[in-house]
């Protein structure tokens, strides 16, 4: 979508006002008068399917070619297990503020005329967290357009558990997982985790033995990104350590 402004000439001149994503008004074909009414938000065009974690993946809403004579706003909530990248409204020869919330679960975007036309599709950007079901499903969050609103809606991959690809055991005050190998060129391996490691805490929550690790990464997806704590010759090492 291509959102494309003039400004308002002078009543004097032409009397035409800015019309975002459409031609000036005085140089439309037919020279009719663009409708005025505003309807509800159409809905959206695809329904894509997203691997978890995997790439972002893009939703497009069809334009309804309504006048609105007023400020707008998108407002899009992510659905469950999803967080938004990106939030496209075309805009072009002039600014439409664009913000996404810190954890990809809310956005907005802002048109800066008070006459416009959508004839352009608009895209949202949806990416799929490591913690979705293993099972995969389909979820909804929602897209809305000055308060009209239509599901925002996603279908998510199954998934294979994932796991830490080495050799641990209880140490002997119960103080965590002593590491004794590690898979090398695993994913643990390159997020580095060493032998000797002892791991402490998983997600930010104390573990006081392998199985408390195990249980504490149970749920989360191969190839998902998980905080994990050890404590290492003396020192506390934070790691990013992806699920193998």
């Amino acid at each position: 979508m291509t959102l494309r402004g003039t400004k308002t000439a002078m009543a004097a001149v032409i009397g035409a006002v800015l019309l975002v994503g459409a031609v000036p008004a005085a140089f439309a074909s037919p020279p009719a008068a663009p409708p005025t009414a505003v309807r509800a938000v159409t809905p959206q065009q695809n329904v894509p399917t997203l691997d978890a974690p995997g790439p972002a993946e893009s939703v497009t809403y069809g334009p309804d070619n309504i006048t609105r004579n007023h400020f707008s706003r998108i407002t899009v909530q992510a659905p469950p297990y999803t967080r938004i990248t990106a939030l496209d409204p075309n805009c072009v020869g002039w600014t439409c503020p664009v913000t996404i919330a810190a954890d990809g679960k809310s956005a907005t975007a802002d048109f800066p005329s008070t006459s416009w036309i959508w004839i352009y599709p608009f895209h949202v950007s949806v990416a799929a967290n490591g913690d979705a079901p293993l099972s995969g499903g389909t979820y909804s969050g929602t897209f809305s357009l000055d308060g009209d609103t239509q599901p925002l809606t996603v279908t998510i991959s199954p998934g294979k558990q994932g796991s830490i690809a080495g050799y641990l055991t209880d140490t002997p005050n119960g103080g965590g997982s002593y590491v004794n190998f590690v898979l090398p060129g695993s994913n643990a391996a390159q997020s580095g985790l060493q032998v000797g490691d002892i791991i402490t805490a998983v997600h930010g929550q104390s573990v006081s033995s392998t199985a408390t690790v195990n249980t504490a990464i149970t749920g989360w997806r191969a190839g998902t990104a998980v905080p994990v704590t050890v404590f290492r010759a003396g020192q506390t090492v934070n790691l990013q350590l992806t699920l193998d």
